[in-house]
């Protein structure tokens, strides 16, 4: 092997300049790169598709917990009717006289409805003992016989009386009404004898409730998400005509499936390569499956990827080039001064003097070849080695965030034990407050449009005249046009709350007037919210918008956030931003100026 390499060597150096030249551009420059490349790409390559798989993932993972947390409401609501005592004494006494059991019927009726007021619930039905006066009511309540006789009954059976979440299914109703569900089903067990079951709750749930949020993923063009149960079938899909086959996944890929909390994997369908996405939602046998083909996940950045690696050796060939002219005048050169050496030689010494003097510009030009490709490596590294760290900060953020359901469901639980103590003023409170915060969340939205924050507006000033016995009136003038702008959510919000708390609340009585106007101006939305409170002085209200250097002045800080978020949102154009005048004792009036960068009402353009 030496001595190959050493006889390649020895051509090289007895080769013409140009025959030199292009051997070491071959072999120390061209393939060490294209290698070195190749490398840098398959491993790029690789850790763009995990990332952008991870990245798919938490998506999943979101639209998940927006299901489950949609699917524990409906779950609470199953549990506050077996929470109900009276529920039970209803279902179990068969000797009770017809006018007994008439007066049954109504209070269950009345659990009935207050269930059916979430908007997800399509139905409420209860499968009673066929010797009840109301068994055959039908709308609501059925002979038990009926659900014995569905296939799913012996698995409602089996939870034991926990909830069971079956497939979705096409459900008729009285009048021939007819809708896509899933229902949450449970058993009724004689509290005196446990073995006996004496009815069964079942929730209808709109199948449309799933797909709104499937509809909501965004993962590539060409994407598939379904839902699927443990054996396959199809729970929830664009296309109703597949709600309830078979999907396409094979046996031992549902299995697969079913063995973990998320994952993801490869398949080579109808000769594709297709990468299918999977996240399990825990309270129920449900999977969310998203399916797209492995080209669209990165291909964008793979594309990026290839661009750079041709630019990379581009620059390499360039800077060789370089080198290489320089290297050419110093051969030049050298040559010219050893031509005139060997003249001297010649002339001085005769040609008993030549010796063969071997150079090291080789020798040098390897060395140089290899420090080279060392610092290429040792760049290539440090490069690889940032984006690893960057995707690292980037998951730690996505895993800092919180499950804001918690306290959505907590309020939701009070509500429900308030009507069960019908604690009416306090029921509507909750209720309130529990579509305030469900507005403020957005579902994770920053951007709504003006009618979504409006309506959060509404169910905030409701709290407020609940604690100030109805003092404040509100006045909307709003054009319809504006309602669809988009807006940065909690923006018109703070200025409503600065002027109860700050306007109106500091009369006496505390009673007055909010009067919030909104319309467009070419490409502007414009709203303005006027309070008849107390005003503002003058030498405070020349720094309200100023950036308060007290962290505890609220006020200040409110107003200074949404006139900043205002102008990072409208891209800092001139005259965006909040404008506020006042007549001490009288009345505030705060101005917004902001850019319409969301959806426009037809015609207008920006």
């Amino acid at each position: 092997m030496r001595k190959r390499i050493a006889s390649l060597l020895n051509g090289i150096s007895k080769s013409s300049m140009v025959k030199k030249a292009l051997l070491i551009y071959l072999i120390f420059i061209f393939l060490p790169s294209c290698l070195l490349m190749y490398g840098y790409y398959q491993k790029t390559s690789a850790i763009l598709e995990r990332d952008m798989s991870a990245s798919m993932l938490q998506t999943l993972k979101q639209a998940e917990y927006n299901i489950s947390g949609r699917l524990e409401l409906i779950e609470n609501i199953s549990d506050g009717f077996i929470a109900n005592p009276d529920v039970f004494g209803f279902l179990s006494d068969l000797a009770k006289p017809s006018y007994l059991q008439y007066g049954d019927f109504q209070a269950l009726e009345k659990l009935v409805g207050s269930g059916e007021r979430n908007r997800d619930v399509r139905q409420i039905r209860i499968f009673v003992q066929p010797e009840l006066l109301y068994a055959n009511e039908s709308l609501h309540f059925f002979p038990l016989r009926n659900v014995q006789s569905e296939s799913w009954y012996a698995k409602i059976k089996a939870r034991n009386g926990a909830v069971y979440w079956g497939g979705t299914h096409l459900q008729s109703y009285l009048g021939g009404d007819a809708a896509y569900v899933a229902s949450a089903a449970r058993v009724l067990h004689d509290p005196t004898n446990y073995d006996k079951v004496i009815g069964a709750l079942v929730i209808d749930v709109k199948e449309q409730l799933l797909r709104q949020i499937l509809d909501h993923i965004e993962l590539a063009p060409s994407q598939e998400v379904f839902i699927i149960d443990k054996e396959g079938m199809i729970v929830s899909y664009r296309d109703h005509a597949k709600i309830g086959t078979p999907s396409d996944l094979s046996a031992e890929q549902i299995s697969s499936i079913q063995g973990h909390e998320d994952g993801y994997f490869k398949s080579d369908a109808a000769g594709a390569g297709i990468t299918v996405l999977y996240r399990h939602i825990p309270l129920s046998e449900w999977t969310i499956v998203a399916k797209l083909p492995s080209a669209e996940m990165s291909g964008e950045s793979i594309a990026l990827t290839k661009i750079s690696a041709v630019i990379i050796l581009a620059g390499f060939s360039i800077v060789f080039i370089l080198i290489l002219v320089l290297a050419f005048a110093y051969a030049a050169e050298r040559l010219s001064r050893r031509i005139r050496e060997l003249i001297l030689t010649l002339k001085t010494e005769g040609i008993g003097r030549l010796d063969s003097r071997s150079s090291s510009d080789l020798r040098e030009l390897e060395q140089g070849v290899a420090r080279m490709v060392q610092t290429v490596h040792d760049l290539t590294a440090e490069s690889y080695q940032a984006k690893l760290l960057e995707r690292d900060a980037q998951l730690n953020a996505l895993q800092a965030q919180i499950n804001p359901h918690f306290l959505y469901n907590t309020l939701d639980s009070i509500h429900w034990m308030a009507i069960r103590r019908h604690a009416d003023d306090i029921s509507d409170m909750i209720e309130s407050l529990s579509a305030y915060f469900r507005q403020s969340l957005s579902k994770g939205r920053y951007i709504v449009t003006l009618d979504e924050e409006l309506q959060l507006i509404r169910s905030y000033m409701y709290i407020q005249n609940k604690r100030n016995d109805d003092g404040i009136h509100m006045v909307y003038r709003i054009d319809d046009a504006a309602l669809v702008c988009c807006i940065p959510k909690m923006i018109i919000q703070p200025l409503v709350e600065n002027s109860v708390l700050h306007g109106i609340n500091q009369k006496r009585p505390k009673h007055g007037v909010i009067t919030i106007t909104a319309a467009l101006d070419k490409d502007n939305l414009i709203i303005i919210v006027q309070d008849d409170g107390v005003g503002i002085s003058a030498e405070r209200l020349e720094k309200l918008l100023d950036a308060p250097a007290d962290p505890a002045a609220i006020q200040n800080f409110g107003l200074y956030n949404v006139h900043e978020r205002i102008r990072l949102y409208s891209r800092n154009e001139p005259g965006c931003g909040l404008t506020i005048v006042s007549e001490p004792g009288n009345w505030t009036r705060v101005s917004l100026l902001m850019k319409i960068t969301g959806p426009r009402p037809n015609g207008l353009t920006g």
